[in-house]
């Protein structure tokens, strides 16, 4: 059965597999991605990096394709093909000309379906994987946010690691991705979604015909429990760099939730922009950072809104300090009725942006269908910025920076406890 929402359709098909389909006949583009409720949050301690170790292997031969034949049929055909694993999700994807749209599923539902996983494959992976490890180490801000999530989400799965340890990549063998991907790989648990010069009934042919293996009943969906952070976080990592990179966490709202929309605003105008408040204190007027600046993380029953920037040392205490001046500014007076209308303009503007390029409506539909088993429609989204009110993001504003939860990860050469600053 057919769902429709504005120029997006949602089909049920085979054991729970949802297909979502965004017609746009005025583009040359096909984009499709596999979308797998499978990331870090269904990972206990011992399989810490499964779920990105898995998206690796995917692409390391089928029974059909060797490691070359799944690159070199996509590139033969001049796409693309990708793949990202998230704490929530996993997600394997490509873009093309839609003239080559069956060539590309193709591929992406025989990698999805069908891994060898082979042992010596496996071993040459785990070694690009320690790499990987390595370069995240190595990358001071990627480093200061996960372990600003480690310890923001300590002992909730949302604070699992997504590449995992050495120690746990260590352990993990064909038989234990096999058996990780027959429990989480299954229909019910996937979204396939298409984006572009391509209509709906050839998108569920396509479909029907790639994934008529795909079959099995899937464990039920346990909903995330909400974090708490009672009394926030501080870690510190030396690393012998000229810089302090600084990342703050503070409670955010969950995906859909009702101050969601209100909570995109305030980030926007608080954070997110060259002319937001931070930029324009932190950077322009007191001259501390190259760059900062602040998004939402939103997910099933939890958010966290993340402040990010990378200092002097000298000017570690004075940034923190900044930051916190502007937060209490915020909870204090509220936005402007001048910025309220600059956040919305500027969601609504990304939203009609994004629809005009097929990856991120695909990436948009596809994630949403995963998270809430509904279409994203982007009129009712433009409608929910514009119903935003004043009340409405000074509420998201006083959910969202409850100074006493805030965790605190701090990345440099001599870093400096600022919890204490923040909380202050």
């Amino acid at each position: 059965m057919w769902y429709n929402a504005g120029m997006g359709k949602l089909i049920e098909l085979n054991d729970g597999l949802r297909l979502v389909v965004c017609e746009n006949p005025a583009v040359r583009s096909v984009s499709a991605g596999i979308f797998v409720a499978a990331g870090a949050v269904n990972e206990i301690p011992e399989e810490a990096g499964i779920s990105h170790f898995i998206e690796h292997m995917v692409f390391k031969g089928t029974r059909r394709r060797s490691v070359f034949d799944v690159v070199n049929d996509i590139d033969s055909v001049g796409a693309q093909i990708n793949a990202y694993t998230s704490r929530a999700h996993t997600c394997y994807h490509t873009v093309s000309r839609d003239a080559h749209a069956a060539e590309c599923l193709d591929v992406l539902a025989d990698i999805y379906l069908d891994p060898l996983f082979d042992e010596d494959a496996l071993e040459r992976e785990r070694n690009v994987v320690i790499e990987e490890i390595n370069e995240a180490e190595d990358t001071p801000d990627d480093l200061c946010v996960d372990r600003l999530f480690s310890a923001f989400f300590k002992g909730h799965p949302l604070g699992n690691n997504i590449l995992g340890t050495k120690k746990s990549l260590a352990a993990l063998t064909s038989d234990s991705l096999r058996a990780y991907r027959r429990k989480f790989y299954t229909p019910a648990r996937t979204v396939v979604s298409v984006a572009g010069n391509i209509t709906a009934e050839q998108a569920e042919e396509l479909v029907k015909e790639k994934f008529a293996s795909f079959a099995g009943e899937s464990l039920p969906r346990v909903p995330l429990p909400s974090a708490r952070h009672a009394s926030g976080a501080f870690t510190r990592r030396k690393k012998d760099i000229e810089q302090v990179h600084i990342a703050l966490a503070f409670p955010g709202v969950a995906y859909g939730s009702k101050l969601h929309m209100a909570a995109n605003i305030v980030s926007s105008a608080f954070a997110s922009e060259m002319s937001s408040r931070l930029f324009q204190t932190v950077r322009e007027k007191l001259g501390l950072c190259y760059g900062i600046y602040g998004y939402l993380s939103a997910y099933e029953n939890n958010g966290a809104y993340v402040i990010a920037t990378s200092v002097s040392p000298a000017n570690a205490e004075r940034a923190a300090e900044a930051i916190r001046d502007e937060i209490r500014l915020l909870l204090k007076e509220g936005l402007t009725p001048a910025e309220l209308e600059k956040g919305r303009e500027q969601l609504k503007t990304a939203l009609v942006l994004g629809q005009e390029k097929t990856s991120v409506t695909m990436m948009a539909q596809g994630r949403h269908a995963l998270m809430t088993g509904e279409l994203y429609d982007i009129d009712a989204r433009l409608a929910e910025l514009d119903r935003v009110t004043a009340e409405d993001a000074r509420e998201a504003a006083e959910t969202m920076f409850r100074p006493h939860c805030a965790a605190v990860s701090v990345v440099g050469r001599d870093p400096a406890d600022i919890s204490s600053v923040i909380r202050g």
